[in-house]
């Protein structure tokens, strides 16, 4: 499988999109649109992909993704168990960079907004007091606003994260140049592959044949277009989920590492230390509110 283009519903009546979504899960393909995306996670935990940035998620957290940006928010397994009871809750804004004319952006008001456009191509997390500013405002145009005032807060939004020193890029440079670049469709086949398989061991081999590639031709092609080895990603992936199980999960150390598909505790600790510069029983201590 490889990243779906989805097709973003925009009303006849509106320039853009604007909504609440509450579902038993968060969309769960990794995908793309042209349209920018602003979303506030009002109440979902997991793990998001952005590009090739992996982090566990929570409520509160507000992200700016770029038009044709993959990207997924994957919830933890207990959502789609039966009778969970949880519920994913988010607000999003998607819109086309030109939602308001083709030469809106060529205006020179819009110097900073088309400044953030750029850094949107790499999504970008926003925190701080920008995010407090703007939590109020997404709210206000979801439920109060109508006519040129739908505009005017979306307009008012942009600016104040254009000109924030508090955002954080998510995907690497080199992943993002390399994904419009070359050929999509294998990394998002390889991609797919292993946002599905990491849980259980994966050979390099079976990877190459994903990609329809040698062994040795994949692993130069995967390092050329991601700046990283295979290895290095699957590991990362790894990690990302056993961070959101350390924090949430009271499974032993041990069992959490084979959940995640490693088969070996040393190399388990050893990966830890190395992404998150810490072990994992001072990660769960710290972020867990758990004793090692």
């Amino acid at each position: 499988m490889q990243a779906v283009l989805r097709k973003v519903n925009i009303s006849a009546n509106y320039s853009f999109v604007a909504r609440k979504d509450t579902l038993p899960f968060l969309y769960d393909k990794w995908h793309f649109h042209p349209e920018l995306e602003l979303t506030h996670i009002v109440e979902s935990k997991g793990t998001r992909f952005v590009g090739d940035s992996i982090e566990e998620f929570s409520e509160g957290e507000l992200i700016l993704l770029g038009a044709y940006l993959p990207h997924v928010w994957k919830n933890d397994a207990i959502y789609f168990s039966e009778n969970s009871g949880l519920k994913a809750e988010a607000q999003v804004i998607q819109f086309l960079p030109d939602c308001f004319g083709k030469d809106f952006l060529d205006l020179k008001e819009m110097e900073n907004i088309r400044r953030l456009f750029e850094r949107a191509k790499r999504g970008l997390r926003v925190s701080g007091n920008t995010k407090a500013t703007i939590l109020p405002l997404f709210d206000k145009l979801l439920h109060n606003s109508n006519g040129v005032q739908r505009i005017s807060l979306l307009l008012q939004m942009l600016e104040i994260i254009a000109t924030s020193d508090e955002l954080s890029l998510l995907s690497s440079e080199g992943f993002v140049e390399s994904y419009h670049r070359f050929d999509a469709d294998t990394i998002n086949r390889i991609y797919e592959f292993t946002l599905s398989h990491f849980n259980r061991k994966i050979l390099i081999e079976e990877a190459a044949t994903i990609a329809n590639m040698s062994v040795p031709n994949f692993c130069r092609y995967f390092k050329n277009r991601t700046q990283k080895t295979y290895i290095q990603f699957l590991t990362e992936v790894r990690i990302g989920y056993a961070c959101r199980m350390l924090i949430e999960n009271h499974k032993s150390i041990q069992q959490i590492a084979f959940d995640c598909g490693f088969y070996n505790l040393s190399n388990f600790n050893r990966s830890f230390r190395l992404l998150k510069k810490q072990k994992p029983t001072e990660y769960r201590q710290v972020f867990g509110g758990l004793k090692p």
